[in-house]
């Protein structure tokens, strides 16, 4: 039998990333499972100068900490479902602190969006993600394409 109690879902807000809660959302609700809607941020780094002191840098690392979790609190909202949000500093690469993530959950399906490359840097920057999270996720991976790509490829 097929279960899956925890469905990770990685987010980068695009579109794409909202299509696969949508579709994250109907086998949750199919398999009785919770959705984890994950953001991989990354790391700010500052130097400390004479013209910067710490507190603002604090500061701006709380704001967009803040700003990142209601963005994901609208994006499931926006999908109609109810997710439990987590957000993540990167620590060497989005795919493998989703896969660390989705290790340490458990969970037991990766649900992530794919990007329509247009050309190498983006391929480099968001298609190489999906492709390692693919190869190295703990857990069975679901790759959901844009509406755009399924009606062309039809």
């Amino acid at each position: 039998m097929i279960r899956h109690n925890n469905i990770l879902v990685p987010t980068d807000f695009s579109e794409q990333s909202t299509e696969s809660l949508r579709r994250a959302a109907v086998l949750a609700e199919k398999f009785d499972a919770e959705v984890h809607l994950l953001h991989v941020m990354d790391v700010a780094i500052y130097f400390e100068t004479d013209m910067v002191s710490a507190a603002p840098i604090a500061d701006t690392n709380q704001e967009h900490q803040t700003r990142a979790l209601l963005q994901l609190k609208t994006q499931a909202e926006n999908c109609g479902i109810e997710a439990v949000l987590h957000l993540e500093e990167s620590t060497g690469g989005r795919a493998r602190d989703i896969c660390d993530f989705a290790k340490s959950l458990p969970a037991d399906l990766i649900v992530i969006g794919r990007h329509e490359e247009k050309g190498v840097i983006q391929h480099m920057l968001l298609g190489a993600t999906v492709e390692r999270v693919v190869a190295h996720a703990p857990c069975s991976v679901l790759v959901t394409m844009p509406h755009d790509l399924i009606e062309a490829s039809g």
